[in-house]
């Protein structure tokens, strides 16, 4: 097996990529670094490069800061899937 394979099995291993490994508080610091660059006026591409995230993700931070500034990049909402069911109609013994 390549060091490169075994290092990508190995970031799956810890956790480090994936749903259950989200750190939405490192997550948020990094949108928010993008916008500071972009009030800069650094090029989205130079934003991908520094961040190292994919040009896709870029701009759709730049479109989303370009109508709502930094605060539009805040908050990601929620992960998953939004409930079915209300926490009202849900059984009592299932209620958190």
């Amino acid at each position: 097996m390549s060091k490169l394979s075994q290092s990508t099995g190995k970031q799956a291993r810890d956790g480090k990529r994936g749903a259950t490994g989200r750190d939405f508080d490192a997550l948020r610091q990094r949108r928010m670094r993008a916008a500071a660059m972009f009030d800069r006026g650094r090029r989205q591409a130079d934003v991908a490069s520094a961040l190292g995230v994919s040009a896709q993700t870029v701009s759709k931070w730049y479109r989303a800061w370009s109508v709502g500034g930094r605060e539009a990049l805040a908050g990601a909402g929620r992960a998953g899937r939004m409930r079915k069911l209300s926490v009202l109609s849900l059984p009592r013994s299932r209620r958190s």
